[in-house]
């Protein structure tokens, strides 16, 4: 069996089109009812799936992937809320990746904390942010690299936003990335997670998601593709 390189991960249908559309020799499987897409982009073997809204589907997905296809490494991509200065079709590069919503106060831990790996921030391959970052300067399109945030609640509300933003630093919110990137650490997988900002994450965001989700979609898939095209000329 030909080595998969990449591994794609993404939330929804709409996020994974684009993918599938330019990937040759495609076969897909369901397995633990999500699909998986094998096939080549650029001439490199890739491994594709829609995991799904959420951390428990991400880190189902994220496990299933290493498990049954053994990537080399495993890119989160999507869109996301911007929490500082992104703005719609902006880009947002994980240089790492927090839980916002995993809360163990009580037992003296500070907000984000992973008793599992032993800290907060879960830091992605500087190799992977260094081509993610290449690719949005060549597409021209607008990124900032630093933290993204992670949790179970759709965030369309200023002051979780700000809760995020001043708790953790980071510039853009979504619901699978810090999971992803949880697995893949406790896996030693070399990831990333890269998201085009769809909203800002404020009270707006129920509609700004619906009237931007093209855009966002197209340049997190656009990203992706460009990424892909550099790992294969390595």
């Amino acid at each position: 069996m030909e080595k998969i390189k990449l591994g794609v991960i993404v939330a929804m249908d709409v996020e994974m089109e684009r993918i599938e559309a330019a990937m040759q020799d495609a076969e897909k499987q369901k397995l633990s009812g999500m699909i998986f897409i094998t096939g080549h982009i650029a001439g490199v073997p890739v491994v594709a799936a829609r995991c799904g809204v959420g951390k428990v589907c991400a880190a189902m997905c994220a496990q299933r992937m290493i498990d049954g296809f053994a990537p080399e490494r495993i890119l989160g991509a999507g869109i996301a809320g911007g929490l500082k200065d992104l703005k719609p079709g902006q880009v947002a590069i994980g240089r790492d990746l927090v839980q916002n919503d995993f809360i163990l106060n009580v037992f003296g831990y500070e907000d984000g904390y992973l008793p599992s790996i032993g800290r907060v921030h879960i830091e992605s391959d500087p190799e992977m942010v260094a081509g993610l970052v290449r690719a949005a300067e060549v597409l021209g399109i607008v990124y900032e690299a630093g933290t993204i945030a992670s949790g179970d609640t759709f965030v369309n509300d200023s002051e979780k936003k700000r809760y995020i933003t001043e708790t953790f630093g980071a510039i853009a919110c979504e619901m699978e990335g810090a999971a992803i990137a949880q697995v893949c650490c406790m896996n030693e997988l070399p990831f990333a997670v890269v998201r085009c900002i769809s909203d800002s994450g404020d009270e707006n965001a129920d509609e700004d998601i619906e009237t931007n989700e093209a855009l966002s979609t197209a340049g997190s898939a656009a990203i992706v593709l460009k990424f892909i095209e550099f790992y294969a000329r390595g």
